[in-house]
């Protein structure tokens, strides 16, 4: 599901960062990509505080402040069960720290699942709040990242991670 307009901006050095919030919390967030077009903004939401209170979330991670998001409300509606609880489950890696795919399937007592929760992440709807950026292939290498490997590795080095 796509919406005409974000109903929230963040603005960072590589782009604007759009959002779109429902009446349950946020369901998405899109990060800069190259070329990327400027969306419409609807305005209405300015004064709902979700709004504020995600900025300053993002304003917190930027500036290398441990941020869990726990006060952003999100909204993970069109979520498969398992996307859910994939989604649900990567939140419970912290701020500076790395696991594997195979690691939060076992976690999920699926140890045969790994492939399975590295596509549940790649669908993520929420980058940064679900942090599907601290999962990298059991061999240690990146994996994939929706919003490509540049990012990935960006995320990571502000949480005070360096991968090659």
């Amino acid at each position: 599901m796509r919406l005409d307009a974000a109903n929230f901006v963040y603005y960072h050095p590589k782009g604007a960062m759009y959002g779109w919030f429902s009446d349950k919390g946020l369901r998405f967030l899109e990060l800069p990509l190259p070329n990327q077009r400027k969306l419409p903004l609807l305005h209405s939401f300015v004064n709902d505080h979700r709004v504020w209170i995600l900025h300053e979330a993002l304003e917190r991670y930027f500036a290398g402040i441990r941020e869990d998001f726990e006060r952003v409300p999100l909204d993970f509606t069109g979520a498969t069960p398992f996307q859910e609880k994939v989604w649900r489950a990567a939140r419970n890696v912290s701020w500076g720290t790395v696991s594997t795919y195979g690691a939060l399937a076992k976690m999920l007592e699926k140890p045969n699942a790994a492939r399975a929760v590295g596509n549940a992440l790649g669908a993520n709807p929420l980058p940064i709040l679900v942090p599907c950026h601290r999962f990298l292939r059991t061999d240690g290498q990146l994996g994939g990242f929706s919003s490509g490997l540049e990012w990935k590795k960006e995320l990571l080095r502000v949480e005070g991670i360096s991968v090659h």
